[in-house]
């Protein structure tokens, strides 16, 4: 674990050494500025929020579920594609660590990273503070799935990072898988069917509203932490088997 964490350092401060980081952070921010004050008549249709009269951040948490399925991917597309493309992934595997450590330590520096982002909006519940008074349990709830939605898009990007060494390519699988997870509970009403249980269970946006209503299932905990395991192992597995194809 002491290899894991050092990476994450490493890793961490490598994010704020590249412009692209940066870039990721303003757009992130701005659109989630955008959408939260002036009404959005599409994707999610909402008042502007001095019309709304509500003291809420449920429209906020919604927008940034929605910008996770592209910012997220954007940050981790280069964990490991950057790695393959200029050769340092032998040189890290054979230094003394696993493969374990070094996608756990990859993941957790991104993870951090993540939370300096989520940090950048606490402006918001301090201005609904200020302006009335605000359930803390939606918004406590709303940061919590915000966090594991994010982990988990971290977490399936470094797995298609693991798969290529073309960070763009990385970046367009990782939007596909996690833009299926957010969206599958809304293919039957697309195609004119009732709701089906099975992909409502698979949905992102399922478990993300319910713990953004302030009550905390173990139940989405655990659907959340299980996609990441399952991205993390099979990111292993992926190392594991390309130093296996060398070694053939």
């Amino acid at each position: 674990m002491k290899n894991a964490v050092t990476i994450a350092r490493r890793e961490f401060s490598a994010h704020f050494s590249s412009p692209a980081a940066y870039i990721a952070i303003a757009l992130f921010l701005s659109l989630l500025g955008v959408a939260f004050f002036f009404k959005m008549p599409v994707i999610i249709n909402k008042l502007a929020f001095f019309d709304d009269g509500q003291a809420s951040l449920r429209y906020l948490f919604e927008w940034m579920l929605l910008l996770f399925t592209v910012v997220m991917p954007a940050i981790s597309m280069r964990l490991l594609a950057e790695e393959r493309k200029m050769g340092t992934i032998e040189i890290l595997m054979t230094m003394p660590v696993t493969e374990l450590d070094v996608v756990l330590g990859k993941l957790l520096g991104s993870v951090g990273f993540l939370v300096v982002v989520l940090a950048l909006t606490a402006a918001y519940p301090i201005m609904l503070a200020v302006l009335g008074n605000p359930d803390p349990g939606p918004i406590f709830g709303g940061y919590l799935g915000a966090l594991l939605v994010g982990t988990s898009c971290l977490a399936i990007g470094l797995l298609a990072s693991s798969w290529t060494s073309s960070q763009i390519a990385a970046f367009a699988i990782a939007v596909a898988i996690c833009s299926a997870f957010t969206f599958i509970d809304r293919v039957p009403d697309a195609i004119g069917i009732h709701s089906v249980e099975a992909l409502s269970v698979l949905s992102f946006s399922q478990h993300f509203r319910s713990i953004a209503r302030g009550v905390v299932d173990s139940r989405d905990i655990v659907f959340f932490v299980g996609v990441t395991v399952v991205a993390v192992v099979w990111t292993v597995f992926s190392l594991e088997s390309r130093k296996w194809r060398k070694g053939a």
